[in-house]
């Protein structure tokens, strides 16, 4: 590749991959910074069209990824399978390809990543360990696009896996930032769902028919203990109104699940009656 070529790249790129050829000049790797962007090159060809969730190509990922590993010390095999690592996951180039285009120890090491090898605890290479490491670190940095109950089991999946991959790497930095990431994350779920119960009972009273249960427990409590031959429930008989308007409260405050259930219940049997 030609200096004209790769300074156009450069610039068509921004400034993130221009950051990544600098970490290789300032460690004085200048002559691999042609594979870097042949790696690049493939990987962007492979994911054009694809976005993230937050909106973005879907290259930006894999040079962020590329990125954290050239800042911790990742030798250039690794960055280049950072650059590639979802390219057989998630496009058709086949495994051959980067075999032919890229060698055994780059090609090997986005097998070991396709296949998940770091997660089933085998014998990888520090190389591998890094990338998957990275991946998830951006993952994280960026999982507030998706679904709360993934972002739940990838916070999880973090503490239980990956921060200890970090430690063994030697990154405590890495190691702390996600572990501040994963539980600020389990957190904020722990609270949206705290702050989302009431509003859901609330929404779950108004369905019910507030006026039928002011008329039904009104009636109760007024001492209705033969309305509808059984239809009532024998507890609602029992406790008139209060208990009426007790099960209201408590659906309203999420303190009983079926309440909502419950209360739909006894309105349909009293407009029955």
């Amino acid at each position: 590749m030609t200096l004209r070529a790769l300074c156009r790249i450069s610039w068509t790129m921004g400034s993130t991959m221009g950051g990544l050829a600098r970490i290789l000049s300032d460690t004085r790797r200048n002559r691999d910074i042609p594979l870097l962007f042949h790696a690049y090159e493939l990987a962007e060809r492979a994911h054009r069209g694809q976005r993230r969730r937050s909106g973005d190509r879907y290259i930006t990922h894999p040079v962020e990824v590329a990125t954290i590993v050239a800042r911790h010390g990742g030798t250039v095999p690794a960055i280049c399978a950072a650059l590639l690592h979802d390219v057989v996951e998630d496009t058709g180039v086949r495994a051959s390809v980067l075999h032919a285009e890229f060698g055994a120890e780059i090609a090997g090491a986005v097998d070991a990543l396709t296949a998940g090898v770091v997660r089933e605890g085998g014998a990888v290479s520090r190389e591998v360990m890094l990338v998957a490491v990275a991946d998830r670190l951006h993952n994280l940095r960026t999982l507030r696009y998706v679904a709360p109950a993934k972002r739940r089991r990838a916070s999880i999946d973090t503490l239980a896996v990956h921060v200890p991959l970090a430690r063994r790497l030697e990154i405590p930095a890495v190691a702390a930032e996600m572990t501040d990431l994963a539980c600020a994350t389990l957190d904020g779920l722990e609270r949206r769902a705290v702050v989302l119960r009431p509003g859901r009972a609330v929404a779950a009273v108004r369905r019910v028919d507030v006026r039928g249960v002011v008329e039904a427990g009104a009636a109760l409590g007024g001492g209705a203990a033969v309305v509808g031959s059984g239809a009532v429930p024998e507890w609602a008989v029992a406790t008139g109104g209060a208990g009426v308007f007790a099960l209201a409260v408590a659906v309203l405050f999420g303190r009983d699940p079926r309440g909502a259930q419950r209360l739909a219940g006894l309105i349909a049997a009293w407009k029955r009656r």
